[in-house]
């Protein structure tokens, strides 16, 4: 008995690995991706938007010079540029791509971030609407 406590103690306690990659977030949360240089400074997410992000399990990654995030990441200098060719896809200007539970892209705009579109989309999306109605807020 006390091996099965040791053990379990041990798993609950164990260090998490550092996503390395997107796929490393299907399933568990959808994603953000925002491309855009006018945000060097930083971005300021004040407690009312934190809330509405981790309800929705979202994890918003911020490419400019660096790579900004609200989740710890394991990414390489490599796969960064690769996501970077691969969602930017030669925008002009700012651009945000929004993903989904299953890792397809569900909206993508070259603009300034508006999160009120953000939470819209999600809200309307089939797994978000299972979530909303089992938490009884629908």
């Amino acid at each position: 008995m006390p091996y099965f406590m040791l053990i379990f103690v041990l798993f609950a306690f164990w260090p998490k690995e550092k996503p390395k990659t997107l796929e490393d977030f299907r399933w568990k949360n959808r994603l953000l991706l925002y491309f855009g240089q006018e945000i060097e400074k930083g971005w300021n997410i004040e407690d009312n938007l934190a809330e509405e992000i981790n309800e929705r399990k979202l994890v918003y990654l911020v490419f400019t010079d660096s790579l900004i995030s609200n989740q710890e990441l394991d990414f390489s200098k490599e796969y960064i540029i690769s996501l970077q060719k691969k969602y930017a896809m030669g925008a002009k200007g700012p651009c945000w791509v929004l993903i989904g539970l299953d890792g397809g892209v569900k909206m993508r705009k070259e603009d300034v971030l508006g999160w009120d579109l953000v939470f819209k989309t999600i809200d309307a999306m089939p797994m978000r609407q299972s979530e909303i109605r089992r938490r009884g807020k629908l």
